[in-house]
C-alpha cells in the first residue's frame, strides 16, 4: 500500500509543478519567448496568432512553401479519390 500511495503523491506533485510552471509561462509569455528567440530557439506559433506583417522575408517565403506543400498534397489526394 505503501508503493500506491508514494506513487499518487508524485503524480499529484508532477501534475501541480506542471500546472504552476504554465501559468507562470503563460503570465510572462512575451519575455520567455523573446529570451528563447534571443538564444536561438524558434517557438511554433499557434495557427491563428500569426503576424505575417512583422515576419521576415525568410519567414514569410518558409510560410508560403509550407503553404504550397500541403496544397499540392490535398490536391494529390483528391486526384487519388476520382482515380478509385
Amino acid at each position: 500500500m505503501n508503493t500506491k500511495d508514494n506513487l499518487t503523491t508524485g503524480i499529484l506533485i508532477g501534475v501541480g509543478l506542471s500546472v504552476t510552471a504554465y501559468y507562470f509561462y503563460m503570465k510572462n509569455k512575451d519575455k520567455v519567448d523573446e529570451f528563447l528567440k534571443s538564444q536561438g530557439i524558434s517557438l511554433p506559433v499557434a495557427a491563428g496568432t500569426k503576424d505575417y506583417a512583422s515576419m521576415s522575408l525568410e519567414e514569410l517565403v518558409g510560410t508560403k512553401e509550407h503553404i504550397e506543400d500541403l496544397i499540392a498534397e490535398v490536391e494529390h489526394k483528391m486526384k487519388d479519390q476520382v482515380k478509385e
